[in-house]
């Protein structure tokens, strides 16, 4: 037996159609699971209308406030320490090769500077690989899917760089309050 429409019907607000109270009065004659819905939520009813509300202390919603605004600042603080700290790792983490180079007390310090901008130039044809790679791999898309699905990968592209931007400003930065 479907008890949701019943159910329903009895911890209704508003008043029931003659029909639909028919309809659940003679459910409630048959089925004990929903009579004891009703005589215990009619005493529910009877506790809640009979227990006086407790008051707030004066002032309750001003110290809740700034309570919550001042958890929401430092929550946003820890985000931004987060993200320093992560962005502040992966940049030593890709310096530290660098740095193992020029440190070496061996050499004088013009030849440490030329060894790390040599190195740094190794990088160039790693950039112009992965910009070859990807101009072919775009090339070759651009024949086999058509203008308009090209598009909509652009566009989707835009939008995820926009999203990403949007969740870093607010990661990073928080939101701006005005008093």
């Amino acid at each position: 037996m479907n008890h949701r429409f019943f159910e329903e019907r009895l911890f209704a607000d508003e008043t029931l159609s003659p029909k639909e109270q028919i309809l659940l009065e003679e459910h409630i004659q048959t089925c004990e699971r929903c009579r004891a819905l009703r005589a215990a939520w009619q005493e529910t009813e009877i506790e809640l209308k009979l227990t006086p509300w407790a008051a707030p202390q004066a002032g309750f919603s001003q110290r809740w406030r700034e309570r919550y605004l001042r958890q929401t600042a430092l929550n946003q603080q820890r985000r931004a320490l987060g993200v320093f700290l992560l962005t502040s790792l992966l940049a030593a983490l890709f310096a530290f090769p660098f740095f193992l180079l020029i440190a070496s007390p061996a050499q004088p310090l013009w030849l440490r500077v030329m060894i790390a901008l040599y190195n740094l130039s190794a990088l160039i044809p790693v950039v112009e690989g992965i910009w070859t790679f990807l101009s072919t791999v775009g090339r070759a898309m651009a024949q086999v899917i058509s203008p308009t699905l090209e598009i909509a990968l652009g566009m989707t592209f835009v939008g995820l760089m926009v999203i990403w931007l949007a969740m870093l400003r607010k990661f990073s930065f928080g939101r701006i309050r005005t008093p």
